[in-house]
């Protein structure tokens, strides 16, 4: 018996997700509270996708993967929290992903997302030295399509995802004077 919680595949669709990465739904998951996982740092947990880890040890205080990883391509987050899994063999706890896979069915969605700076007021500083508000348009959009291949047999999986940015930040850095210049 383990202590932990499933995310089926409707809540990994249906919840918001910021920046489109399934990682950070565990933290709505019991047993998991700021940077603790089970009791421990969130970078002893272990992370795997299809039994494979892809772990990045970078990050000692965040659950995190190597590759992005997006709602459109899991179809179900586990995540183990007490006591971890012998099959896993380490980490204070586990945070397992299942990938979609093609079914006997044609099924298939599509998405974009914007984020405007048009919407956003000006900073402080921008506003302080007179300068127009930092223009930042982020778009994220992609699709993805399964089916069979053959019946019964042998499926396919599609995943397509981009993200374009374009940015205008106005950035005050501090000039040395003539003599400071000089040591």
């Amino acid at each position: 018996a383990s202590v932990g919680t499933v995310l089926p595949e409707y809540k990994v669709r249906d919840l918001p997700l910021f920046n489109r990465d399934v990682l950070r739904l565990v933290q709505t998951t019991a047993g998991v509270r700021d940077s603790n996982f089970a009791g421990a740092p969130q970078g002893m947990a272990n992370t795997t996708r299809d039994g494979v880890s892809v772990q990045q040890g970078r990050y000692a205080n965040v659950i995190y993967s190597a590759t992005f990883v997006s709602p459109d391509l899991v179809e179900e987050v586990r995540v183990i929290v007490a006591p971890a899994d012998a099959e896993t063999g380490r980490g204070s706890g586990q945070v397992q992903m299942r990938t979609r896979s093609g079914t006997n069915e044609f099924r298939g969605s599509a998405f974009w997302t914007n984020r405007n700076s048009v919407w956003d007021a000006n900073t402080f500083s921008n506003n302080f030295n007179g300068v127009k508000r930092n223009y930042l348009n982020r778009n994220q959009y992609g699709a993805r399509f399964g089916g069979p291949i053959v019946r019964n047999k042998a499926f396919f999986f599609f995943l397509y995802e981009g993200s374009r940015t374009l940015e205008r930040t106005q950035v005050t850095i501090p000039v040395l004077t003539q003599t400071a210049r000089q040591g």
